[in-house]
């Protein structure tokens, strides 16, 4: 009988041995990274290649945001390669400085993130602010206008010198700025 219970005890300990054997059981299967939200479709396709960003405001639309012509910059490196415009209000109160951009190098879904996308003309567009630079003076906006292509309109106010300014009045701003370009590259596409 007590040979019987010690092989008893043997073949149960080979048995739970050999189940432990054999190769590791899988590691448990990793979720995939969450779907990027895509932006809404766009109402038309208006691609800027070889368009001139300081070109984007007419003579009216520059008095309207209070600057004269603008210095034309061209982005070869940094995340938004492309052409660029920058108008000053020098010599004004407030001191605003205003781009625009023809970002060749990716879209509007680039700067999808902690901000929801906004709409300009029917256009998504997506906001972002610069390193180093304030959030309550200075709003970026990236309008989807073409595949792999974003225009790109910029406020800022580098002096601090508009009482009560915030993201919400700094974005608005970048979004007027944004919508009279938009009107413009339309006008120029017909």
């Amino acid at each position: 009988m007590r040979t019987f219970k010690l092989m008893a005890l043997v073949g149960a300990l080979m048995m739970a041995g050999a189940a432990g054997c054999g190769s590791p059981a899988p590691p448990p299967a990793t979720p995939p990274p969450p779907a990027r939200p895509a932006l809404p479709p766009r109402p038309i396709e208006l691609r800027l290649d070889d368009v001139n960003p300081c070109s984007l405001l007419t003579n009216d639309q520059k008095r309207q945001f209070n600057i004269a012509s603008g210095s034309p910059v061209v982005q070869s490196s940094g995340p938004n390669q492309g052409p660029s415009c920058l108008w000053r209000a020098f010599g004004f109160h407030p001191d605003n400085g205003w781009t625009s951009g023809a970002v060749l190098n990716h879209g509007a879904d680039q700067a999808l993130g902690a901000e929801r996308p906004r709409s300009v003309d029917g256009f998504a567009a997506t906001t972002t602010t610069a390193p180093g630079s304030d959030p309550d003076y200075f709003c970026g906006v990236m309008v989807d206008v073409a595949p792999g292509q974003a225009l790109h309109a910029t406020y800022s106010n580098e002096s601090h010198d508009v009482p009560g300014m915030n993201r919400k009045m700094a974005c608005d701003n970048a979004m007027r700025l944004a919508g009279a370009m938009l009107s413009t590259l339309r006008t120029m596409k017909r």
